[in-house]
């Protein structure tokens, strides 16, 4: 697989080529350092000149906005994205809801799990194992759906953003969405969870 990742941050990129190298050591990881936020046309030159699978962007700063106006000006039928994301989840899936060819993840999701997320990104439409919810999982999905935060969650109900993490996963491939907001929809549908 060849992925290139993308980030305004030399050192995030560089150690996570080092990272994902160790684990895959098969995979062609190039890096790309983002000089401003504003990179859509020097990026696409970037992905013209090779050929890649997928591209994880670090999107983690405080030039958030412009860095989503730009990605919404990467059109291309070929280009899948991974955006690594902070508490900002929400904005991220109101911005791309509409793009067909991204997916987004907390940034503290453990390594091996990130690597499954890109071994089985396909345009949107992830290949998802069968999992069952557990009452903690119905509990997270309940306390985002009033809209309380990460770590409000982390904090009340006693668990940690790894555990966090891992139950979200457990949520969207339980769903079968590529994102926890989506989730929140089908559980209310299906009465898994009540507002």
């Amino acid at each position: 697989m060849k992925v290139l990742v993308v980030s305004m941050s030399t050192l995030f990129i560089e150690a996570l080529q080092v990272a994902i190298r160790d684990r895959r050591p098969t995979w062609q990881v190039d890096v790309y350092t983002i000089q401003s936020p504003i990179f859509h046309q020097n990026l696409m030159k970037k992905l013209k000149e090779q050929c890649t699978d997928i591209v994880v962007i670090e999107t983690t700063n405080q030039y958030f906005a412009m860095i989503i106006d730009s990605l919404k000006k990467l059109k291309s039928p070929e280009i899948d994205m991974m955006l690594l994301v902070d508490s900002r989840m929400g904005e991220v899936y109101h911005h791309l809801k509409d793009e067909e060819r991204w997916t987004s993840i907390i940034k503290n999701t453990s390594l091996d799990e990130f690597l499954m997320l890109l071994e089985s990104f396909k345009s949107n439409l992830p290949v998802f194992t069968e999992v069952s919810l557990e009452e903690v999982d119905k509990k997270i999905l309940k306390d985002l759906a009033v809209g309380h935060t990460f770590e409000f969650i982390q904090r009340t109900q006693g668990i940690s953003a790894e555990e966090i993490d891992q139950s979200l996963y457990r949520i969207t491939t339980y769903f079968k969405v590529p994102n926890y907001i989506e989730s929140i929809g089908k559980a209310l549908e299906q009465k898994i969870i009540t507002s």
